[in-house]
């Protein structure tokens, strides 16, 4: 059912849908609507559908997401059918499409995901372009719609009106329960923690037997929710808790209490001037003979040295607890501690103005670092560039080993320039492609076909029985997407690019070897 863990697991029903929309668009074209509720597999079953079922066909592939206009979804639709045809968004896809094909073949599939979020105006669209399609016999185009179910029927049924053709409506069909246990333990029971096993089952006996919340039990977020309600749902760690919290509040209320009590050194200096005016909390004003003895305590004597007088009873002199007086200078700019001015070069003062530093040479820094640093560190520097370099002449090797010419792993044919090349196809990945060129009836007609286009010993030639007879197909290099094998066909000459090559999987291809065997 997922890719998800590298694996792909296709039950039963999935199956079954997917070869009746195989049929559907293997002869003639159809507009096909597959309907399912949140979390069935639709978008699964699309994406699975274009890469294992639909592998010769022109493949694009609609994510409809809120806020995309028709402008934005014709261009996804026409990018992915020819990228480097010209178009032009504002016109209707049957209007593009015949301006891009004209009278020539076409093999077209346009998978819609979320097609509930089309407007009318382009469902109308691509269903005029099945009909223009049926009306043209080199023409094969095929629309599927992946929606919530009871959505686009209204519409369907009144652009579908007075109509020979008619489109086809499929249902994704509710997993059985022997199709929900088996992807339960393929892909979800396999990859949780066995401390959380038993409260996973438990969760999936009252899940939705629906693929999207079956597998949703081993995701990440869900194992997280698992185990905030295990700590939760514990008393003893409640408590413990609650205990813990209890302790930091009290600590912090404590701190504050004791930040608030008066030092024990004030209360003794209160005590010991406390006398008659030990409730006093202003300072009495001053008479006038002490304001006179206050004057004359500021006023040198002869020696040049200030005398102070002694406060007057009742009176504490707290001058010291005031806080220093300011000053009225600053530092400069330009000025030492000394008072002498610092003169900067106007080289520098420009370079700070223009935000650019003054280079230095650190040539002799850089020859001091050299002689520190020890021989190892000179090895491990010089080793890297040749551990490169040897690394990168292995790759460069590896290309030439694959890109070796068919013949060099083939099977002779007597009497023809060519052999059979099944050897190499199976070595090559089932996920690549390649580009089939031709399909001939007889080894005389692929000699011939070689011949006359001059491709000795740069195809591939296997041969497969289709309907009990047989057939020589001709494929050419080794892709390793799709979209570069479609690339690849304008860099083939002329006569060949007349043909109509296509882009093939090898999957396909070893399918159609094993036919033999």
């Amino acid at each position: 059912m997922s890719a998800a863990h590298g694996r792909v697991l296709e039950l039963q029903s999935q199956v079954d849908l997917l070869e009746r929309l195989r049929l559907l668009t293997h002869f003639g074209s159809n507009l096909v609507t597959v309907s399912g509720e949140p979390g069935a597999g639709k978008t699964w079953l699309a994406q699975r559908y274009l890469e294992a079922w639909a592998e010769d066909k022109n493949q694009s592939l609609l994510l409809c997401y809120p806020n995309q206009d028709d402008r934005q979804h014709r261009m996804t639709i026409l990018t992915q059918i020819d990228s480097h045809a010209r178009f032009s968004p504002d016109d209707t896809l049957v209007d593009n499409l015949t301006n891009i094909f004209d009278d020539e073949p076409c093999n077209i599939v346009i998978v819609v995901d979320n097609a509930q979020r089309l407007s009318e105006n382009l469902v109308s669209e691509l269903w005029m372009l099945v009909l223009e399609a049926q009306d043209k016999p080199q023409w094969s185009i095929n629309v599927i719609f992946f929606a919530l179910p009871r959505v686009l029927d209204p519409l369907i049924t009144r652009i579908g009106y007075g109509q020979e053709h008619k489109p086809v409506d499929l249902e994704i069909e509710r997993l059985s329960q022997d199709d929900a246990d088996r992807l339960f333990e393929y892909l979800v029971i396999r990859f949780i923690d066995d401390k959380m096993e038993k409260r996973v089952r438990h969760a999936y006996s009252k899940v939705n037997k629906t693929p999207g919340d079956i597998i949703a039990l081993g995701e990440k977020k869900m194992e997280k929710r698992i185990v905030i309600r295990s700590i939760v749902g514990s008393p003893v760690k409640i408590a413990a808790l609650i205990l813990l919290i209890a302790v930091i509040l009290g600590g912090g209320y404590w701190w504050m209490l004791s930040a608030e009590q008066t030092p024990e050194h004030v209360l003794d200096d209160i005590v010991a001037n406390g006398t008659s005016t030990k409730e006093q909390t202003v300072i009495p004003a001053l008479t006038g003979r002490t304001k006179e003895s206050a004057t004359a305590s500021d006023t040198p004597d002869a020696s040049g040295e200030n005398t102070i007088e002694p406060p007057p009873n009742g009176v504490n002199d707290d001058s010291n607890a005031l806080p220093p007086a300011v000053t009225s200078d600053s530092d400069r700019v330009g000025e030492d501690d000394q008072g002498q001015r610092v003169v900067i070069s106007s080289e520098v003062v420009d370079a700070l103005m223009d935000g650019k530093a003054e280079s230095a040479d650190t040539k002799q820094l850089k020859d001091v670092a050299r002689q520190v640093a020890p021989e190892s560190d000179e090895s491990a520097t010089t080793g890297e560039p040749q551990q490169t370099a040897s690394t990168g002449a292995e790759q460069s090797k590896a290309p030439s080993a694959t890109e070796q010419s068919p013949s060099t792993r083939s099977q002779s044919l007597p009497g023809y320039s060519f052999s059979y090349t099944t050897a190499a196809l199976n070595a090559m990945s089932d996920r690549s492609y390649t580009l089939q060129l031709a399909a001939f009836n007889s080894l005389q007609e692929v000699e011939d076909f070689i011949q006359r286009h001059r491709l000795q010993n740069q195809v591939y030639v296997y041969p497969t029985v289709r309907d009990q007879v047989n057939w020589y197909i001709v494929t050419y290099q080794n892709y390793p997407t799709i979209q570069m094998a479609r690339d690849a066909v304008s860099t083939l000459p002329r006569p060949i690019q007349s043909l109509g090559p296509w882009a093939k999987s090898l999957r396909q291809v070893h399918r159609e070897i094993e036919r033999v065997k």
